[in-house]
This record gives C-alpha cells, structure tokens and sequence, in this order.
C-alpha cells in the first residue's frame, strides 16, 4: 500500500511529539539549549522524509524558518539565564525547550507537507438534501459537524 499524504501526517506529528518530549525530559539540563537545537536539525530532516522530501531548497527552508529559529534562539539563551534557578527554573527552561521544538515542528510540517507528491486520500461528500430529508427537530446531541442550511 503507497504511503498518503494522511500517513505523513500522522508520522509528522509523532516525530514532533517525539522530539518535543525528549526537549522536555533533557530541557532542564544546563547547556541543553545547544544541543537541542542540533536535535531541532535531525527532525526537520525526519519530518522531511516523513513526507517523502528529499531534496528541498535549503535557502527558501531557511527563510521561512528564521524568524522562527532566531526566536526559539533568544528563547533558548532566556531559558538558560532562567535556568541557573534550581527546580522553578529547571522546570521553565524544559518548557521553553518543549514549546521551541514544537513550534518548529509545526511549521516545517506545514512546509514539507506543501511540497510533499503524496497522494492526498480525503474525501469529500457533498451533502445534498430535500426538504423532505431535513430533519424535522433539532437533534438532542450537538455535533462538530458543520451543516450548511439552504435559503429558502
């Protein structure tokens, strides 16, 4: 069976969920700002494989992601300034480097999954109902679903 764009995802975001807990375990350790960003790197290249991107063009990923990097950066110097604190700064530190991690994650993800040849498996089904197949009451239990009422 051919891996789907709907695959990638979902190992995308496990990889980030992965990389986002390991910050948050090693975080509090003095220094790890550094090497975590060296982690930062592996799964930018793991979530491109993700997505079957094998070659991409490091000058765009780079634009895209320096406000990002250089942020994550200055969090990462705060974070080791805070971290000098024992336990209360210990414990923001490995949250800075989690939320860091993360929100590289989310946005290279977005970044491969644009250029990713996967085939996408969604579908979609139109509703489309008579007056006589409305429903005549308002159902007991909200859904998420989101209808679309025609105008009469």
């Amino acid at each position: 069976m051919a891996k789907t764009l709907q695959d990638a995802d979902r190992e995308a975001r496990r990889l980030v969920a992965n990389w986002t807990t390991g910050a948050a375990l090693t975080g509090w350790i003095p220094g790890s700002a550094f090497f975590l960003t060296a982690a930062d790197t592996a799964m930018i290249h793991q979530v491109a494989s993700a997505y079957d991107v094998s070659a991409f063009d490091m000058d765009h990923l780079t634009g895209t992601l320096g406000g990002v990097v250089g942020s994550a950066i200055a969090g990462g110097v705060i974070a080791e300034v805070v971290g000098v604190i024992p336990l209360v700064g210990w414990a923001v530190k490995s949250a800075a480097m989690a939320a860091k991690a993360k929100v590289i994650g989310d946005a290279v993800i977005g970044y491969f999954r644009e250029r990713a040849d996967l085939p996408d498996t969604k579908v979609f089904i139109p509703m489309e109902t008579s007056d006589d197949e409305k429903p005549k009451s308002a159902p007991k239990q909200k859904t998420d679903i989101a209808v679309e009422e025609d105008e009469a």
